[in-house]
């Protein structure tokens, strides 16, 4: 037993065997820290087992987590005992999971099917007969795999020669998976919570449908959907660079877009994303496509923000007002000169003395200034948000109204 900076925990996705985290689970846990186990951990500090109570401590941001250290072993074991704990205990493993967990442990284990079966079925507690079913179609799996692996990496932006060349398969044959993948059905049918109006209105917010939906100012996935849908194609390019908890992410990458998104913290809050780390306010990144279809940008809402994200000196929910705009101009430069079209959300922020400053007004001049207009302007209902009765009192009786939306504004040369 040891304790650990929870800033020292590393995750890494390909030793870990959860297909996706659970959003509510962390957000359980956050109310019961003291009575979590420890952590399990390797290589001082290669995460193991418990995910989502590491991530209780991130966002209750706890210094220090206590920890397991199993010592200098290699992936493979970590791998194993990742499984193999996952599978007994805490937030157990789904059935997907564990699906995907068998065919991962046949493909990999050596020895006979029969000693693969039973390698399986000890690490994953299940039945010989079980482990045998799950890894019946294994060896399709294999191709199946390597094609998921390709259409992940292109849609993650990298290039079909590099692509071919980690997989040792043909940029032919990488070519042919992903043009057969973007005519599929999922990829080319609209969205279940497609709109037709300039209204986008959403009984709830899906959160099964992408990013961490508990994340402060987390846009709601069918706004990306229906963003995406509009204005978009399969194999498009999509930048975000205020990618926050990776909705983005989620939802172009299931849509068949390919994604490239950052944000000032990196991936601090989604690390099972490819969320890579660049301040908005210094320019176009380095590493990003130097050509995007659209580029998308979700800053903090100024003053609403405030100390809801980093303290840094270019933090925009931290700025003045004037710094505020200053710092959005060098983003908008960049963003208008790698991009097709752009589009951003913003809310007004409605001060204490009634005064409202609509945001997304100003942040329109800078793209006018360059010579780009406004495609659409949509407004985004605040789906989940009520005014209590409270706040409805004080509005009636100082002769105010609340706000209850925010401006979805694209932009194009």
């Amino acid at each position: 037993m040891t304790t650990i900076a929870v800033t020292d925990v590393r995750f890494v996705k390909e030793l870990y065997p959860r297909l996706k985290p659970i959003d509510d689970v962390i957000e359980r846990y956050r109310d019961a820290l003291a009575n979590l186990p420890p952590i399990v951990v390797a290589r001082g500090g290669v995460l193991v087992d418990g995910y989502h109570r590491w991530q209780a401590h991130v966002r209750e941001q706890v210094d220090a987590i206590e920890a397991v250290d199993l010592g200098d072993i290699a992936d493979a074991e970590i791998l194993r005992e990742s499984y193999k704990r996952n599978a007994v205990h805490g937030q157990q493993l789904s059935k997907a999971d564990k699906i995907a967990a068998a065919e991962h442990l046949y493909l990999n284990a050596g020895g006979t099917a029969d000693d693969r079966y039973a390698l399986i079925a000890e690490t994953l507690s299940l039945q010989i007969d079980v482990a045998a079913k799950y890894c019946a179609q294994a060896r399709q799996a294999e191709k199946r795999q390597q094609q998921e692996k390709a259409w992940d990496l292109w849609l993650d932006c990298a290039s079909q020669p590099d692509i071919a060349e980690m997989l040792g398969t043909s940029q032919q044959n990488i070519s042919n998976w992903v043009q057969n993948r973007e005519r599929s059905s999922e990829i080319c049918d609209p969205p279940e919570s497609r709109q037709h109006f300039d209204i986008w209105q959403f009984a709830s917010t899906d959160r099964d449908a992408g990013g961490q939906q508990s994340y402060f100012g987390a846009v709601p996935p069918q706004v990306m959907e229906n963003l995406l849908w509009f204005f978009t194609e399969p194999g498009h390019i999509v930048v975000d660079l205020f990618a926050g908890s990776g909705t983005t992410v989620d939802v172009a990458k299931r849509m068949g877009r390919r994604v490239w998104a950052a944000d000032i913290r990196g991936d601090h809050y989604s690390p099972h994303l490819p969320i890579h780390v660049h301040d908005a306010t210094t320019g176009w990144p380095a590493s990003a496509p130097r050509k995007a279809d659209l580029v998308f940008l979700d800053p903090p809402y100024w003053k609403q923000a405030a100390g809801r994200y980093s303290t840094g000196p270019n933090e925009l929910g931290e700025m003045d007002l004037d710094a505020f705009r200053d710092a959005w101009a060098v983003v908008v430069k960049a963003a208008t000169q790698h991009a097709d079209r752009v589009a951003f959300i913003i809310s007004p922020t409605q001060l204490d003395d009634g005064t409202v400053i609509d945001h997304a007004t100003d942040m329109i001049d800078p793209f006018t200034d360059r010579g780009w207009l406004v495609e659409r302007r949509i407004i985004v209902p605040y789906s989940t948000q009520q005014a209590t009765g409270q706040q409805v009192t004080w509005a009636r009786e100082n002769r105010r109204m609340l706000k209850l939306y925010r401006d979805l504004v694209v932009l194009s040369a």
